[in-house]
């Protein structure tokens, strides 16, 4: 979305052990919260799994705080992300629909039809609170019928999560349903956090940093938030894992990625690009994990920023 004068990030994550019920007459809404729960045990600890559908986030809405994986199963035919925005004290998802959607989704209707001075009104009329959301991470961008897992530390609070990739007319997936409340308990799940094979170094200044190859297998990837600031469109910047067809394909996401365009960041996406995960937006100092299988072929990492290209903020490397 835009924030302020143009696009922001939001949104959020998960929700895991509800508190079993004192009396058998539950009624229907605590019942269906229960079936929200979608947390499996493995030899890695707790992990939480999302899953989309169509336009949608299955997933719990309440989870503990601390190190948490999100394995996101987007089973759609779109290509999807989410990441979360941990709201100010009081901000609940109601005030998000009511007070900051219209402006938003106005704006955008103005963008498509090139009103940009009618757009910039309504980008006036966002609530101050705004300008205090902070970035909570998430899983970044994954192709259609594919599976990501990212591991981010949860401080407690109210999260809304989002994906905001456009449809081909334009307006953000997050209008068409994708936006949803998580909240994250002070009592803590005592996970660690992982262990990984190699680190990624993002930066406004660097840019990112990884080698230039790296043999196929099977890897749990750090990155770390050297910094954080906000670009022309008032976004941060995040990490995507995307294999490419040839390297001549990496003009085309470059212009893709771009969502200060109002005619990119759209679906369908472009032929010979697929998006196989990442971590979104983290405050500086922080640090986020993901998990990939890399097969012989051409890969970028590159952040969701306008100009990625030409700003350095994108790295390629070969797998062999």
């Amino acid at each position: 979305m835009f924030r302020v004068s143009y696009l922001k990030k939001s949104f959020l994550v998960v929700i895991v052990f509800l508190i079993p019920l004192l009396s058998c007459k539950t009624d229907k809404k605590e019942r269906e919260s229960q079936k929200e729960v979608i947390i499996k045990k493995n030899d890695s600890g707790n992990i939480v799994e999302v899953i989309t559908n169509e336009m949608d986030f299955q997933m719990p809405s309440l989870i503990k705080s601390g190190w948490t994986t999100f394995k996101y199963n987007n089973k759609s035919s779109e290509t999807h992300f989410f990441i979360f925005e941990k709201m100010p004290e009081g901000i609940t998802i109601e005030n998000y629909n009511n007070e900051l959607v219209p402006p938003f989704k106005a704006a955008f209707n103005h963008l498509i039809n090139d009103e940009v001075e009618k757009a910039m009104k309504e980008f006036e009329k966002i609530p101050a609170w705004w300008n205090d959301v902070k970035l909570g991470g998430g899983v970044g961008l994954i192709s259609p019928k594919t599976v990501a897992e990212s591991t981010i530390y949860m401080h407690p609070g109210t999260y809304v999560m989002e994906c905001y990739v456009r449809m081909p007319n334009g307006m953000p997936h997050a209008f068409y349903g994708m936006l949803k409340e998580i909240e994250v308990t002070k009592e803590k799940n005592n996970n660690e956090a992982p262990s990984f094979d190699h680190e990624i170094s993002i930066s406004s200044e660097e840019g990112i940093t990884f080698q230039d190859s790296i043999m196929a297998g099977n890897y749990q990837l750090a990155i770390n938030f050297k910094d954080q600031k906000q670009y022309e469109t008032l976004l941060g910047h995040d990490v995507n894992l995307v294999r490419l067809d040839n390297i001549s394909k990496l003009d085309t996401l470059g212009k893709w990625i771009n969502a200060a365009n109002i005619k990119a960041f759209r679906t369908p996406v472009p032929e010979g690009l697929r998006f196989l995960g990442g971590v979104e937006d983290l405050e500086a100092g922080e640090k986020g994990f993901f998990k990939t299988q890399l097969k012989q072929g051409t890969y970028v990492l590159i952040s969701e920023i306008p100009n990625a290209i030409d700003r350095k903020m994108y790295k390629t490397f070969k797998v062999y």
